[in-house]
């Protein structure tokens, strides 16, 4: 039996030699050819994808997400299309071992901070980035910067590309205000405003950024805050809104 272990032992270390051996290699050709390379890294990619896979090691993961971190970092607006792929097993893989959050979060951040993270192209990409990015903080809160985290992810809302990702993102932010999220919320309740302006943004786009079920909970959430809340405070979050969230007013006077 020792022996048997001894063996399997044996056999992770050079799988794992192996695969980062790959990974390297993978990222040296990525940094020395860039985009021209990403026709046969796409044919690759049928034999990176198990790498996400939830019964593979952390250190396959690792190395997985370092691998499109290179095809970020290298390939730009050529690597779109692959990026979003990769934000797909990100999602997927949010129990990933702490100690590999902050290439997770890094890649992300690449995804979010595009200048045209928003171009027709790239927005598909960008909320399935800010959907990865709410679930790790989810997941992660303990082994992440939540004070950067969560106004990052509050500042990319609502989203409006992805219709089924946005139906899911909303309901998560409707979930945490119900439970009264202190970090969601903020100190003194810093982040209400937005909050409340994201709501009035999903609310006014009828069905198409939250269920019906969300959108009534949203709802009832402002109901509740109004009555709750200092009139003051109130008051002045709604007086913050911009323009077209002022149909808000409407629906809680109703």
């Amino acid at each position: 039996m020792c022996n048997a272990l001894v063996d399997q032992e044996d056999h992770s270390k050079r799988k794992n030699f192996l695969i980062k051996y790959v990974g390297d290699c993978l990222g040296t050709l990525l940094m020395t050819f860039k985009a021209p390379f990403l026709p046969l890294f796409d044919e690759l990619l049928p034999y990176l994808m198990p790498m996400w896979g939830k019964d593979r090691t952390d250190e396959e993961k690792r190395i997985a997400i370092c691998i499109f971190d290179d095809v970020a970092e290298h390939c730009g607006d050529a690597a779109v299309k692959l990026l979003f792929t990769g934000l797909a097993c990100v999602q997927s893989m949010v129990e990933l071992h702490s100690d590999h959050m902050l290439a997770a979060l890094s890649r992300l951040d690449v995804v979010i901070r595009r200048p045209d993270a928003l171009h027709p192209d790239n927005v598909m990409a960008y909320d399935n980035a800010v959907s990865a990015l709410g679930k790790i903080w989810q997941v992660h809160r303990d082994s992440i910067n939540v004070a950067q985290v969560v106004p990052a992810w509050l500042n990319c809302l609502p989203i409006k590309g992805d219709l089924i990702e946005a139906k899911v993102v909303h309901d998560q932010l409707c979930s945490m205000v119900e439970r009264s999220d202190g970090e969601l919320l903020g100190l003194n309740h810093q982040y209400l405003p937005k909050i409340v302006g994201v709501f009035a943004d999903v609310l006014s786009a009828g069905k198409d950024l939250a269920s019906e079920e969300t959108a009534t909970r949203m709802i009832n959430l402002l109901r509740q805050l109004q009555q709750t809340l200092p009139p003051s405070a109130m008051a002045s979050t709604l007086s913050s809104l911009q323009p077209q969230q002022l149909a808000l007013q409407s629906v809680l006077s109703s």
